[in-house]
Formats: structure tokens, sequence, C-alpha cells
């Protein structure tokens, strides 16, 4: 199952996860925050919030378009979009250096990021472990990465064969529509 990409959703996710932290966050549970919260919302709408593919690291799963972006090796037209509204701050902080267009979110979305924002910061100890508990869709790759299929997170969460199915064809149907209009 392939979801679609949204910068702006991204963008706005991202920079609203930072606000809610005081202005900046560290790269590690900012990513983790991101994670959970597309991951919830895959399993309660068939959809993620930002559209971002999914990746298993040695120190637990990953958004891994906004990962890229955060180390400033993203695609270069979104790394550009990203850049300008969010910046890395010595090794690993994130700040937001303007206010994006957070209007792209709607009041589930945000819910879901602020239910994924408390979950991650209440973390006492380890949150790769914590991740790796309540994450089984995740496996360890080693020194590598290896992708995570939505579909799997959706099986992991008792959703039918039919219904991951019909998710996986309306998903594919709005990557569609959505590239017919940035065609234009």
């Amino acid at each position: 199952m392939m979801l679609d990409f949204k910068i702006d959703k991204a963008i706005a996710a991202t920079a609203y996860l930072i606000e809610r932290k005081g202005g900046a966050d560290d790269m590690f549970p900012l990513i983790k925050k991101i994670y959970y919260a597309d991951r919830s919302a895959l399993i309660r709408w068939g959809n993620s919030i930002t559209g971002d593919s999914f990746a298993s690291l040695e120190k637990g799963p990953i958004v891994s378009g906004i990962y890229d972006l955060m180390k400033g090796k993203g695609d270069e037209k979104d790394q550009i979009r990203w850049n300008n509204v969010i910046q890395r701050k010595e090794p690993y902080k994130i700040v937001v250096r303007k206010e994006p267009n957070k209007g792209v979110l709607s009041e589930r979305e945000i819910e879901v990021l602020e239910e994924s924002r408390t979950m991650i910061d209440a973390i006492r100890g380890s949150i790769p472990k914590w991740l790796h508990k309540h994450c089984p869709e995740w496996s360890d790759p080693g020194h590598s990465s290896s992708p995570i299929d939505p579909s799997t997170i959706l099986r992991i969460a008792k959703k039918s064969e039919e219904e991951i199915r019909r998710l996986e064809e309306a998903n594919e149907e709005l990557r569609f529509l959505n590239y017919l209009l940035a065609a234009r």
C-alpha cells in the first residue's frame, strides 16, 4: 500500500509538535511522535496525516521522508519548502523559523498529533524499547533500514483483508487525483 506524501501537512504537523514543545525539539523524539501520529491516523481512518513512508531503523520506526528532510537530505523541491519553515539547529535540535499554514490540518489530525505528543513525551526510559513493544510492525534491520508496509500496520490492528483492499484502492485513487491536479 502506498500513501501520498503531503509536504504541507508534513511541515504543519512537525511545526505543531515543535511549538507544543516550546519552540524546539530533539530530532529523535520528534520523528517518533510524527510516526506514532501517522500510524494512529492510518489505523483510525485508513490514511496517515502526512502520507509519508514508514520504515524500521535500529532504534525504532520512523517516517522516512520527514526524517530525510530533518537531515537536509529530502527531495530538493520539498527540502526548499521545509527549510523555509523548519530549521535544524545544533546537531539534533529542530526549530520553527516561520509560522506555517496550520490550516491544512483538520481538528481530528491535531487531536492525533496531540495524543502522540503526550504519549511519547510521557515515556520514562527508552523510547526505542517502548516503540519496539507497542509497534509490532517494527523489525530490527540492524545498521540499515527496511520499509514498513502500511497494510502490515492495518493487519496488526485487525483490519479485514477486504477493508485493507478498499483502503489500498482509495489511496491509489487519491494519489492519481493528486497527480492529475499537480500536472495542471
